[in-house]
């Protein structure tokens, strides 16, 4: 990334990466996304699930992807958006009353709480059990991605870089990953790596080899299919360690095309269910490659 986006807290420069996405479609095609994420919004102002219940995984991704809509010089929202910003703002106060039990919904939860400005009181009070809840879930969850989604949450709200580097360092120490492992936790560990300004080469080689000939990246090495989620965290990884994409960027475009429908992106793997965290993974890797 631009080396004048260091300051940036990084969940702000995917909202501008959704940004330089959303420019490069037509009136109509933005149009489209709009409509189908405002679609996604329950009564009580979350984004829904695939099973249709409010989500802080989900309205997270909704929650970004409508910032996206106010980013450039002189942006407006729609009063409709300010509208759903309102009643999501109210769904996260609701959520910060009650008690979350997931790592990940709790790092949800915090970028939503900074996201939309909803109290720096609340934020610091949602940190203090992410420690906890880091290390309750080390069995189900890899170390490297943990730790990528930890210090993505703590980059939002501490402008402490220097702490994040020595909490990246000993993260890094104890994360191993091989040609076994999912794109996604080697993606993860070539941003630590980055971050840390260690040496990746290894572990880049290793994520560029998920690129499909066909398009896009695939989530294990044995598959031949690619996905959208393992293609957005792959190019966002390489594009953040300096990688050169022009190679690849054809075949992605291609791939990242073929899977937009109706304003909203498919998962890639045949699933023809739209939703709003696939959206955001093709937005995301979308912005990458217009950049």
């Amino acid at each position: 990334m631009n080396p004048t986006s260091k300051n940036i807290p990084f969940y702000r420069q995917m909202i501008a990466l959704l940004g330089n996405a959303l420019d490069l479609l037509d009136e109509q095609g933005r149009g489209e996304v709009l409509q189908f994420i405002l679609s996604q919004q329950n009564a009580d102002g979350g984004f829904r699930d695939r099973g249709g219940r409010s989500d802080l995984y989900y309205s997270l991704f909704g929650g970004l992807m409508i910032g996206a809509w106010g980013m450039g010089p002189g942006a407006t929202l729609p009063e409709l958006v300010e509208g759903k910003i309102l009643k999501l703002k109210q769904f996260i106060a609701r959520q910060s009353k009650s008690e979350v039990p997931g790592f990940i919904e709790k790092c949800c939860l915090v970028l939503l709480q900074k996201e939309l400005k909803t109290g720096r009181i609340l934020q610091i009070r949602s940190i203090f059990s992410l420690g906890r809840s880091f290390w309750r879930e080390r069995q189900s969850i890899n170390l490297s991605y943990r730790s990528f989604v930890l210090f993505l949450t703590l980059d939002a709200v501490f402008p402490f870089s220097r702490l994040l580097k020595f909490g990246a360092g000993k993260m890094l120490k104890q994360t191993v990953v091989d040609q076994h492992s999912p794109c996604s936790e080697v993606a993860a560990k070539v941003f630590l790596q980055r971050m840390m300004n260690q040496d990746g080469s290894k572990e880049t080689e290793l994520l560029m080899s998920f690129a499909c000939e066909s398009g896009g990246f695939k989530a294990f090495a044995h598959l031949d299919q690619a996905d959208m989620l393992s293609t957005a965290v792959a190019l966002f990884a390489l594009e953040f360690a300096g990688s050169d994409l022009r190679l690849l960027k054809p075949a992605c475009l291609n791939f990242i095309e073929s899977n937009f429908a109706h304003g909203a992106f498919l998962s890639g793997d045949g699933d023809a269910t739209t939703d709003v965290e696939y959206t955001f993974y093709g937005l995301l890797a979308l912005g990458v490659l217009a950049k």
